[in-house]
């Protein structure tokens, strides 16, 4: 039965039925004394197959999960190194989203590191790509009050160059109409929805 165990595909399996071959060893009793050797012997040879199998898979799952390990941990350095003042556009922080779900769901695919470790490398995945995620937040909220602050400059100058004066003399008017199309070109962009209606106007 000890020797089966050698080809037992299941080596956490067969190490448990060799603990219990053991203890049936043990307790089943003696045999005649010139066969004691002999039939120790080929059990003792059965279990150090079995066990060298089972230590083996362990140190190999060992070193598959300090290679995830340093996987996971590249993908935080990754994260962690993100130059945020470089990111001052919408498509640069559209670009770098997608570079940081890219990096999420190639996470999803790397195994357990080990135990001790795995739940702190995974805060640690969490907490870069929660900062990342609310900085993006900050972002385009601040961009948005920008755009609205914008539409009400822009405002401001429709509402002057409809104030000019019918009498007033052409050459003061077209200079007031001039510096008020530069001063309009100066100013930022405005929510998207808004921006023809406020050029037609």
């Amino acid at each position: 039965a000890a020797e089966k165990l050698a080809d037992e595909e299941d080596v956490v399996s067969a190490f448990h039925q060799l603990q219990k071959l053991h203890q049936e060893f043990r307790d089943t009793g003696p045999v005649a004394k010139e066969l004691r050797d002999e039939i120790w012997n080929r059990f003792k040879a059965a279990s150090t197959a079995v066990n060298r199998r089972h230590q083996q898979h362990f140190e190999s799952l060992k070193e598959a999960e300090q290679h995830n390990l340093d996987q996971k941990t590249v993908i935080c350095e990754i994260v962690e190194a993100i130059e945020y003042d470089e990111l001052k556009t919408f498509s640069a922080w559209e670009n770098k989203t997608q570079e940081v779900i890219a990096l999420q769901n190639k996470w999803k695919t790397i195994g357990f590191a080990p135990q001790k470790m795995n739940v702190k490398i995974f805060e640690r995945f969490r907490h870069a790509c929660d900062d990342f995620f609310k900085k993006k937040g900050e972002f385009f909220k601040s961009l948005k009050e920008g755009m609205n602050e914008n539409l009400e400059k822009k405002k401001a100058l429709i509402e002057k160059l409809s104030a000019i004066d019918e009498n007033m003399d052409t050459e003061e008017a077209s200079n007031l109409v001039r510096d008020l199309m530069k001063e309009w070109n100066s100013i930022g962009h405005v929510p998207f929805k808004e921006k023809d209606k406020l050029y037609k106007q």
